[in-house]
């Protein structure tokens, strides 16, 4: 079953998957400058479609933030 929300604590455990551990004040970091390969950004929208149903492409422009506020606003139905 989809989840609703994307926590800090789902998106923690995403990275730490992939392993990454990353302050909190890290998460608006790119995932460039945070040294993730295209395999983990991979990886990273992998799990978040089995954890909410979202089929989600990540780039290396991308920082964690941005993309638990995407999950987020797709998950409230605030994007199409």
């Amino acid at each position: 079953m989809p989840a609703n929300t994307f926590t800090d604590a789902d998106l923690k455990a995403l990275l730490l998957a992939v392993g990454l551990a990353p302050a909190q004040d890290d998460y608006s970091q790119t995932f460039e400058q945070l040294g993730l390969d295209s395999l983990a950004r991979t990886e990273i929208s992998t799990r978040i479609e089995d954890r909410t149903g979202l089929q989600l492409e990540i780039d290396a422009e991308h920082s964690p933030a941005q993309v638990a506020e995407l999950v987020n606003a797709h998950l409230s139905g605030a994007t199409s």
